[in-house]
């Protein structure tokens, strides 16, 4: 009997299929072989060194900025509250106490002698004790409010609120606040100008919270122009 062959013989199309597995085989084998990964991944696999962090660049001045916490510091309040100073107040009373003393003394002297002189006398003391009550009358105590960064102007009838960090909002600081002539100017959404001096608060205090809010301002204002230009 002749020897039966049992292998398993494959059609050319199959043997042409199979060759060009084994090559592509041999072909991911050799790749593995020669690749080595990048130090940052991981140890080297053949020398067997340790891993290494690659230099990173020193970040810009601007990114240094944005990273600065913006929570107010121990000298920066979270809130705070100004009463104006009574003493525009005084003074205007003190000059109605005198037109009116004067206004009695010329009313004396007008039916006692009835000399031209006390009737003008009469007259204009009682017009500026007119002026006297109405400037006491007008001029209301001012008070200031903070919280966060929002100031609340209340005086005449008006309140004003303004957000010392809106990029939008225009705060002026004018002068220095050891100078008798600090001033604050806010404008108001109704185009009002709103000013505060030192007899309405603190110029030392006030000073420093708005420099610092209107550093938060710029830094916003900055990032949306950022974000626009992208």
């Amino acid at each position: 009997m002749g020897e039966t062959n049992t292998g398993r013989h494959l059609t050319p199309e199959a043997a042409a299929v199979e060759k060009a597995r084994q090559y592509a085989e041999q072909r991911r084998a050799a790749a593995r072989a020669r690749f080595e990964a990048p130090s940052w991944v991981g140890p080297d696999r053949h020398a067997g060194g340790s891993p290494t962090i690659p230099t990173q660049a020193a970040p810009l001045h601007e990114e240094l900025l944005d990273l600065v916490e913006e929570s107010p510091g121990p000298s920066i309040p979270l809130t705070g509250h100004w009463v104006e100073s009574a003493k525009p107040r005084v003074v205007a009373g003190v000059l109605l106490a005198v037109c009116v003393a004067g206004a009695a003394t010329s009313l004396v002297l007008t039916v006692t002698t009835q000399s031209v002189g006390a009737v003008v006398g009469l007259v204009m003391s009682a017009f500026f004790a007119v002026l006297c009550r109405g400037a006491m009358m007008s001029a209301g105590l001012a008070t200031v409010d903070l919280k966060g960064s929002i100031l609340t102007v209340r005086h005449q009838g008006y309140v004003d609120r303004f957000d010392l960090a809106g990029p939008i909002q225009l705060v002026e600081l004018v002068s220095v606040p050891q100078r008798r002539d600090w001033r604050l100017r806010l404008e108001s959404p109704d185009g009002r100008l709103v000013e505060l001096g030192g007899h309405q608060v603190d110029p030392v205090e006030m000073h420093r919270i708005v420099e610092y809010y209107r550093a938060i301002a710029t830094r916003e204002r900055r990032e949306r122009e950022r974000r626009n230009n992208l």
